[in-house]
Order: structure tokens, then C-alpha cells, then sequence
């Protein structure tokens, strides 16, 4: 039996190395949230610090991703892992040091912006070796299963956050960050050791790079960074419209809301990809038509919400709206692709939704600051936009994509 039609132990590392980076990323929202106004940092700071690590971040995947064409994606998957452990527990010592109250609010900020920078300068490589590989793995009738994986695992790492967010924050409340920095270094020894090399067509010497702009890929690329622009923009405020909007005062019980808020979402992502997009073969342009105007419809009425219950239940939303987006955009652009290039366009993939997330933080900060609302209703409103926009776009296939070419 091929890779491309069983589970294989390598994608099952792949997918641990995910959740494992993706717990990272809902932990910040679960923890960092809170905390930022103990250590002295404003709503904006906050937003800023979130954002800026995007910024080396849609770099160094581009970086990253290219690099993997030439190495392999198993080194790149690795060197991210480790990277990435390394640079969180960096990040987690400098919150310490604002608990302590060491700096200023002022040098602590700027402590912690230097931290992000080079936080998003490491961790580059981890999700466009993950989308090359499974690209690598799959033949094109499968390919929207397989990008369904990967969503799937940042869902389940979404899921785990919250839970270690708030089942260990009792130790110490940065507990959680320490411990998010040894599974990685963990996921990273498993990966040294399971992870398979996956045969690479290199691109052809006389042939000019792939481009951002390139029509084959663009309209994906697009999809993904507003998508992301309007999600962080969104998750960021979480936490504080769960404070100031629906009455929690506590800090315990802000994060514990936040994480069952993530958790609600996470649950739904995981369910949506593991289970029926694997049963149900729905194509990508048919996922694309769908997943944005669900997902504008649900943070539009997340601005009506008025108890935590509406809250949690607008957030399995998102969830479903999301569990359809990763596959729809991932499988559409590498479809449209060759294989030579298939570590180019992973790069470029990864680093679409980062374009959003440097604005979207801060984006969404300023909104909130002006209407706790406004986040919500204004996303949902341009999401639906680019719903309507991919009704008109159409998944053309490379027919130069070389199929079955692994066999584990």
C-alpha cells in the first residue's frame, strides 16, 4: 500500500511536530493575554508584541520553504522544532522578568520585541516543510485529505493549549510556556528519528522562481492572509471582550473562559478534518465557496453575543469555518503548482497568513478600543467579501505534478 493511502508513522510525527507548534500559538492568546497587564504592557503593546514576530516570520517561511527544495523537509521540519523550543522558553523567561519587575514597562517591551523578532526569525521552517511533505506524499486526488491533516493538527494543538493553559497555570502561571518548550524539543527528537526523506524533484536551472504574484497561486494567497488578518484580529481581543463585555473578572477566570472559548473551536476544527472531510471528498473550489461565508455569518454575530454560552458556541463556529479553509487553500494552491515547486508555493503558503497576522493584532487592538464590537462585525463582514470573491475562482490542476512517487 502506498503513503498516499494509509496514515504512516512519518505523517504521524508530522502531525505531533503541528499540534505541538500549534499549542505554542493558542497558549500566547491563553496566558500571554492576561498576564500582559500584570507585567505593565498596554492593549496595544500587547497587540504589537503578538504582531511583530510575523514580520521575520513571513521571511524566514518563504526562506524556509525554498530551503526545504534543497535539504529536504525532514532537516527544515527538525531545525524548526528546535528552534522553535528554544525561542519560546527565551520568550517565556522575559514575562518572568516583567512579573519580577526587573524593567521598566518601557525596556521590558522592548526586551520582549527583540525576543519575538528572533522567535519568528527561527520557527520559519516547521509549517512549509509540513505542507511540501504532505504535497511530496499524496497524489492530487487526495491532496485536499491530506492539507485536511494539517489543519487538523493545529485544531488539535488549538485544543491543547487552553488545556494545559489552564489545567497547569496553578503551578505557576507561566508554567504552561515551559512546558510547551520540552514537547517541542521532544516532537523534535521523534522527528529526527521517524521522519522519512521524501524524494524531491529539484527545479530546473534555467527556470525563474516562483512568484507571489503568479496567478496560479496568488488568488490563495490572498485568501490566506485575509483570513488571517480578520481571524488574529479577532483573537486577540478575546480575552478582554470576555472581561469588559461579558462581565469576568477574575483573572483565573478570564483565562479559564479564553481557553474553553479556544477549546469550543479546536474540538470542532479537529472533528470537521479528522472525520468528515476524510468520509466526505468535497473538492477545494467547493470548500472555498463555503468556508469564508460561514465564517464572516459567525463573527458577525459573535458582536451580538451577550452571555460566555453564545461566546463558546459562535467559536465552535469559527471552528467549522476553518477546519474548510486550511484544506481548501493548501490543496488549491499546490495543485496548481509543479512538483519543483511544490517548496516554493509551501513557503509562500505559510507566509500568506503571517502578512495577516502582522496587521490583524494591531488591527484588531485599535477596533476594540473603539467599539469592543467592531473587531467581529467588520471581520465578518470582509470575510464574507472573499466569500463571494472565490465564487468566481476555479482550481486549475497541474497536469506536470508527478503522483505516487513515495512508497513507504
Amino acid at each position: 500500500m502506498t503513503s498516499e493511502n494509509k496514515l504512516g508513522l512519518d505523517k504521524i510525527i508530522l502531525i505531533l511536530g503541528l499540534v505541538i507548534y500549534g499549542t505554542g500559538f493558542s497558549l500566547l492568546y491563553v496566558i500571554f493575554a492576561p498576564l500582559s497587564r500584570s507585567i505593565g504592557l498596554s492593549t496595544n503593546q500587547f497587540g504589537v508584541l503578538i504582531a511583530i514576530s510575523n514580520v521575520t516570520l513571513v521571511f524566514s517561511s518563504y526562506y524556509w520553504g525554498k530551503r526545504s527544495q534543497i535539504i529536504g523537509r525532514k532537516r527544515v521540519f527538525i531545525i524548526g522544532l528546535f528552534s522553535y523550543a528554544i525561542a519560546y522558553t527565551v520568550f517565556a523567561f522575559g514575562i518572568q522578568i516583567g512579573l519580577w519587575k526587573l524593567l521598566e514597562p518601557l525596556y521590558l517591551f522592548i526586551m520582549l520585541l527583540l525576543i519575538r523578532i528572533f522567535y519568528g526569525a527561527l520557527i520559519g521552517g516547521i509549517q512549509p516543510a509540513a505542507v511540501a511533505y504532505i504535497s511530496d506524499t499524496t497524489e492530487t486526488s487526495k491532496r485536499a485529505q491530506g492539507m485536511a491533516l494539517i489543519g487538523m493538527a493545529a485544531g488539535i494543538g488549538t485544543m491543547i493549549g487552553p488545556v494545559i493553559g489552564g489545567g497547569f497555570s496553578f503551578i505557576h502561571p507561566l508554567f504552561p510556556m515551559y512546558f510547551g518548550a520540552v514537547i517541542a524539543i521532544i516532537g523534535g527528537l521523534l522527528a529526527m528519528k521517524y521522519l522519512q526523506q521524501t524524494n524531491i524533484e529539484p527545479a530546473p536551472i534555467n527556470k525563474s522562481t516562483l512568484k507571489f504574484y503568479d496567478n496560479r497561486i496568488f488568488p490563495y494567497l490572498i485568501g490566506w492572509a485575509i483570513a488571517f488578518l480578520v481571524f488574529t484580529s479577532t483573537q486577540v481581543i478575546a480575552a478582554f471582550f470576555i472581561e469588559d463585555q461579558l462581565g469576568v473578572i477574575s483573572q483565573r477566570e478570564i483565562i479559564k473562559a479564553t481557553s474553553i472559548s479556544l477549546l469550543s473551536m479546536a474540538l470542532t476544527t479537529t472533528f470537521m478534518q479528522a472525520v468528515v472531510l476524510q468520509i466526505i471528498h468535497f473538492k477545494p473550489t467547493t470548500l472555498l465557496r463555503i468556508c469564508f461565508l460561514v465564517f464572516g455569518a459567525v463573527l458577525i454575530s459573535i458582536s451580538f453575543v451577550s452571555n460566555l454560552t453564545q461566546f463558546y458556541l459562535a467559536f465552535a463556529g469559527i471552528g467549522v469555518a476553518f477546519s474548510m479553509i486550511t484544506p481548501g487553500l493548501n490543496s488549491a494552491a499546490t495543485l496548481s503548482v509543479e512538483s519543483s515547486e511544490q517548496g516554493e508555493v509551501a513557503g509562500f503558503l505559510s507566509a500568506a497568513p503571517v502578512v495577516g497576522m502582522i496587521f490583524g493584532p494591531p488591527l484588531g487592538t485599535v477596533l476594540y478600543n473603539i467599539d469592543p464590537t467592531y473587531p467581529f462585525y467588520y471581520g465578518g463582514l470582509i470575510a464574507i467579501v472573499l466569500g463571494i470573491y472565490f465564487q468566481f475562482v476555479n482550481v486549475t490542476e497541474n497536469e506536470n505534478q508527478i503522483t505516487d512517487k513515495n512508497k513507504n
